[in-house]
C-alpha cells in the first residue's frame, strides 16, 4: 500500500513529503465570501494549512478578478496577506484584460516590483476575453521578458499550444484539468495541468497514466472548496509515491523556484542537490 495513502488515511498528514497547493483564493466573492480582513485571512490560513498538512500554497484575489471589480484593489489584499505569512504564501497576482494595455502594464510593474513573480488569469469569466487577444499577448509578453509564471483558469486548445510556442520561456499551467488539454501537455514541455477537477471515478489515474505525473500539479481551488477533496485524488491515484511527490509538490515548487517565487525554506528542504 503506498506510504503517502497511509498515512493520509490514519490522519497523519503527509510527514516527509511536500505538499504545494498550486491553486488558492483569498478574499470576498460575490457568491461565496472568504476573508474580509487581512488579520482573519492570514490566521485561518495557517490553520487551514496546518490541519491539512500543506506546507504552503499559491494564492490567487477572490472576487476582484471578475468585471465590475478593481483587480488592484485584490492584488493589494493578497500581496498583504502574503507579507505577513511569506513562508506559507506564494502571491499569483492578477489583471483584468478588458483594462487598457497601459494600465495593465503598470499593474504588473507595480505588483513586480514587490517582488510578484506569478499571475493568475481568468479572462473566461471577464467578457470571454479571448486567450489570445492583444492584451493578454502583451501580458505574456512581460512574463517572458521578466521571468513569470502563469495560471490561467482556461485556455481554448488551440490557443495554449499557440501561446506556448510563441514564448517557451513561460510555464504555463491550466487551471483546471480536463483531458482535452492532454494533446498539448504532452507537446509542450512548458504547459502543466492544475489537478482541481470534478470528473468522473478514475479522471487523474487516467492523466496520469497518459500524459506523465511530471505535468501535473495539485490544486484543491481553496478556500472556496476544502483541500481535502484537492488531495484525494492525488493520494488515492494508482500511481506510486514518488510520482504522487511530484504532483503534491515538486514539480510545482521546481516551477516556482525558476521564477524566483519558491520561500526558501521549502528549496533549502526539498530541492537541494535536485
Amino acid at each position: 500500500m503506498s506510504e503517502i495513502l497511509r498515512n493520509w488515511e490514519n490522519g497523519l498528514g503527509f510527514p516527509g513529503v511536500l505538499v504545494i497547493d498550486g491553486h488558492a483564493h483569498i478574499g470576498a466573492w460575490r457568491h461565496a465570501a472568504t476573508y474580509h480582513s487581512v488579520e482573519q485571512a492570514a490566521e485561518d490560513t495557517l490553520r487551514f494549512l496546518d490541519s491539512n498538512g500543506v506546507d504552503a500554497a499559491c494564492s490567487m484575489s477572490g472576487g476582484y478578478m471578475f468585471e465590475g471589480t478593481d483587480y488592484r484593489l485584490g492584488n493589494d489584499f493578497l500581496l498583504e496577506v502574503c507579507k505577513r505569512i511569506p513562508d506559507r504564501l506564494i502571491g499569483f497576482a492578477h489583471v483584468n484584460p478588458n483594462d487598457g494595455r497601459d494600465a495593465i502594464l503598470a499593474e504588473l510593474d507595480r505588483v513586480y516590483d514587490r517582488g510578484v513573480r506569478c499571475l493568475k488569469l481568468i479572462n473566461a469569466y471577464q467578457q470571454q476575453y479571448p486567450g489570445d487577444g492583444p492584451n493578454l499577448m502583451a501580458v505574456y509578453e512581460y512574463a517572458a521578458s521578466h521571468g513569470m509564471l502563469i495560471l490561467n483558469h482556461h485556455w481554448a486548445l488551440e490557443v495554449l499550444t499557440q501561446i506556448s510556442a510563441e514564448f517557451p520561456e513561460v510555464d504555463f499551467i491550466c487551471g483546471h484539468y480536463s483531458e482535452g488539454y492532454d494533446p498539448v501537455l504532452k507537446a509542450r514541455d512548458n504547459v502543466y495541468a492544475n489537478t482541481w477537477n470534478y470528473g468522473a471515478y478514475g479522471w487523474l489515474d487516467r492523466g496520469l497514466a497518459d500524459v506523465g505525473a511530471g505535468k501535473f500539479v495539485f490544486g484543491s481551488d481553496a478556500f472556496l472548496n476544502p483541500m481535502s477533496v484537492g488531495l484525494g485524488p492525488v493520494v488515492y491515484a494508482a500511481v506510486s509515491d514518488g510520482e504522487k511527490r511530484l504532483v503534491l509538490g515538486i514539480t510545482m515548487a521546481r516551477l516556482l523556484d525558476k521564477v524566483g517565487a519558491l520561500p526558501p525554506w521549502i528549496r533549502e528542504q526539498y530541492l537541494a542537490g535536485a
